[in-house]
């Protein structure tokens, strides 16, 4: 899909800086201590960074990030099982069959990365319901929009839900007579894993309550994710109508174009 992207590029520096971190670690220590130190703390390095993926397999059920698991688990088994091997090559016990398990999950992460199965979705989703305007002008207002109407059962809200949640598109919250439904939005996403953050208020989301009607709120923090000033009534309906659409397809087991959709805006899978 060729078009003119309307977010901003999230920045790179992160994802560059922590394997360069790791590796700047583990020559430090290697320089002071010796490699088998310094495999044991890249070891424990590992276990500690498997945490986060499997809190987000377990809050999302996306088992993509059980293969991130258990590449960062196999690696650190391997870590920390090499030190005694490397001194005597008697004691090379299971590493062959860690080091197997460790490749095959590798390639699993790698390929689920590079086909967006562990990207969160909500740039994507501020891109799709930003092509269709045109129009400019500071008209940013700080309140919901309602957007529309879309009639749903209790057994499809059940369904989109899943949906949503499990292709990380957003997180679900459930009040008395609706589902709120926060944009995954590159940066935002570990206070909702965690559990640190309890509510919506401060993020974008979607309503949808069990008449189906449909209300939008986007922060003015969000608004500013874009280049240049939408016209903030446009774009809100255009997110309203955008959501109605995936709830439709999702409605009738099309949810494949919803991802076909994001994926042909071949934003870069890494961010």
């Amino acid at each position: 899909m060729f078009f003119t992207r309307k977010t901003k590029d999230t920045s790179m520096v992160k994802i560059i800086l922590i394997p360069i971190g790791v590796m700047a670690l583990f020559f430090t220590v290697a320089s002071l201590a010796g490699f088998g130190p310094a495999l044991y703390m890249l070891g424990v390095l590992y276990l500690f960074l498997s945490v986060m993926p499997f809190i987000t397999f377990w809050r999302t059920r996306n088992a993509g990030f059980l293969a991130v698991t258990l590449f960062l688990i196999f690696t650190f088994l391997v870590c920390v099982s090499a030190p005694s091997a490397i001194d005597d090559r008697s004691q090379i016990g299971l590493i062959p069959l860690l080091l197997v398990g460790m490749y095959i999950s590798l390639m699993a992460t790698a390929y689920l990365t590079f086909n967006r199965k562990l990207r969160w979705r909500g740039q994507e989703i501020f891109e799709l319901a930003a092509l269709p305007i045109e129009d400019t002008g500071d008209s940013f207002s700080a309140r919901p929009r309602p957007t529309g109407q879309v009639p749903i059962s209790k057994t499809e809200m059940i369904r989109f839900v899943d949906f949503m949640t499990k292709n990380l598109l957003a997180f679900a919250f459930r009040e008395n007579n609706r589902i709120i439904f926060v944009l995954a939005l590159p940066g935002k996403e570990t206070p909702y894993l965690l559990g640190l953050k309890k509510d919506y208020l401060e993020d974008t989301w979607v309503s949808i309550d069990f008449e189906g009607n449909i209300s939008v709120n986007i922060t003015e923090e969000d608004y500013l994710r874009f280049k240049m000033d939408l016209d903030f009534d446009q774009l809100c309906q255009s997110l309203g109508d955008l959501i109605s659409e995936f709830l439709e397809l999702s409605k009738n087991g099309q949810e494949s174009q919803i991802i076909d959709k994001m994926n042909a805006l071949r934003l870069n899978p890494l961010m």
